[in-house]
């Protein structure tokens, strides 16, 4: 019995820890896939020439990658908010307060600034259309998971058609 008892404590983290690490790939292969839907989602709405495409998503990623860390920063205020939501003082409150409110504010400073780049290489009704895709691809994309989830639409038509 001691013997089992020993292979248990041995085994047992061994497990836990692949199972871990095999969820944390999978959903790397889920990001990477819901990543290259956007990228295509994104040059067919712009409409993008090849050159176009090869100057502008260095750039898009860029700003993405920059955008991603001012989010997670939210997230983490968040997190931090609904596991400790009745113990936060009101200065640690407002504190957090001010850090989303600069977070929201670097996002859009980030976004005017890209949207100068963006101007140069595909134009100004391109970069304005550019500002929601972001949206509507999460909109699409969500649409798609529903529709997976709940089985093929009966009653519903295409989005933007009659």
């Amino acid at each position: 019995m001691k013997i089992i008892q020993k292979l248990a404590w041995i085994f047992i983290p061994i497990l836990l820890a692949s199972n871990a690490f095999g969820q944390e790939e999978m959903n790397k292969e889920k990001e990477d896939k819901i990543e290259a839907l956007k990228v295509g989602f994104i040059t067919q709405e712009l409409n993008l020439t090849t050159t176009e495409a090869e100057k502008f998503w260095p750039v898009y990623n860029e700003m993405d990658a920059k955008m991603k860390e001012i989010r997670q920063s939210c997230r983490k205020i968040n997190q931090e908010l609904r596991e400790s939501e009745e113990k936060i003082s009101n200065d640690d409150a407002k504190k957090k307060l001010a850090t989303l409110f600069e977070n929201d504010q670097k996002e859009l400073d980030l976004k005017k600034e890209y949207s100068e780049k963006f101007i140069k290489i595909i134009g100004e009704k391109r970069t304005l259309k550019l500002l929601s895709l972001e949206h509507e691809f999460r909109r699409v994309l969500l649409e798609r998971l529903k529709d997976r989830k709940d089985g093929p639409p009966m009653d519903r038509k295409p989005h933007g058609k009659p």
